[in-house]
């Protein structure tokens, strides 16, 4: 997972885009449906509390409190079960700072 700057923000949003992703492809259209082998969604969390769903590898934030933010994506299964590797699951953190 990626940011325009990882270091510091003046502004209070940033893009965000999954460019590491392979072997997973996003799946809106089966959110809720029957799992399928490396198709799913992202959930997106922002210090520690969930915030929603990623349905594909661009994501625009927005708002973002001042300070150090710390941006979680999981990747999960459409039943929303966390996707793993090894007994991990599957997910990218990374720290924005926001000046005020």
């Amino acid at each position: 997972m990626g940011s325009q700057d990882q270091k510091q923000r003046k502004h209070n949003q940033c893009n965000l885009n999954a460019y590491q992703l392979t072997h997973f492809r996003f799946t809106p259209e089966q959110v809720n449906q029957a799992n399928q082998p490396n198709m799913g969604h992202g959930h997106l969390y922002i210090n520690g509390e969930k915030q929603g769903r990623i349905y594909g590898p661009w994501l625009h934030l927005a708002h973002l409190p001042p300070g150090q933010n710390e941006i979680t994506v999981s990747l999960n299964a459409n039943g929303h079960e966390a996707l793993t590797h090894n007994g991990q699951p599957i997910a990218a953190t990374i720290t924005l700072e926001v000046s005020e």
